[in-house]
């Protein structure tokens, strides 16, 4: 749920030409989470582009067999297993 809405950040930061940090949803395990994960989309994109991996606030709710793989910054990159 949170990715497709941050690909669609993606795309329109893109799309008008943003090289600052854009407020991408935070892809953590908590449903109502409203959190805010500041990064470039070039940051982002470097999260993305790797299959299961979730850009998060450090220390918010990851589902079951999620790890945390690297960090960006305050946030962490979290794995999900295949």
């Amino acid at each position: 749920m949170f990715r497709r809405g941050n690909e669609s950040l993606h795309d329109a930061a893109v799309d008008a030409g943003e090289t600052a940090p854009v407020p991408f949803l935070c892809e953590c395990a908590d449903v109502n989470c409203l959190g805010r994960v500041n990064v470039t989309t070039a940051q982002w994109e470097m999260v993305a582009n790797e299959p299961n991996r979730y850009l998060m606030i450090a220390g918010h709710p990851r589902s079951e067999g999620e790890e945390v793989v690297g960090s960006i910054r305050e946030y962490e990159i979290a794995e999900k297993p295949d």
